[in-house]
């Protein structure tokens, strides 16, 4: 009896811990696209004309957005 209680416990652990992973997943998957529908948006912003001070601010903000999405997406 005490034995089955044990293993009805772990299966349970097991299920909670496999739902908390896909969530994770999912959460993941979401903010990588996110970040690349950003990293899009800067891109097509930079294809049009823009002033040197914007220009570093693009290129800023790109390289952080470039290591979120090697984060999130890899």
């Amino acid at each position: 009896m005490i034995m089955a209680k044990i293993w009805i416990t772990v299966l349970l652990c097991l299920m909670v811990s496999g739902a908390y992973t896909a969530e994770a997943k999912g959460n993941s998957n979401n903010k990588c696209l996110k970040t690349r529908e950003k990293i899009e948006k800067i891109q097509s912003k930079m294809r049009q004309g823009y002033t040197n001070k914007q220009g570093i601010k693009y290129r800023k903000k790109l390289k952080k957005l470039y290591k979120d999405e090697f984060k999130y997406c890899i």
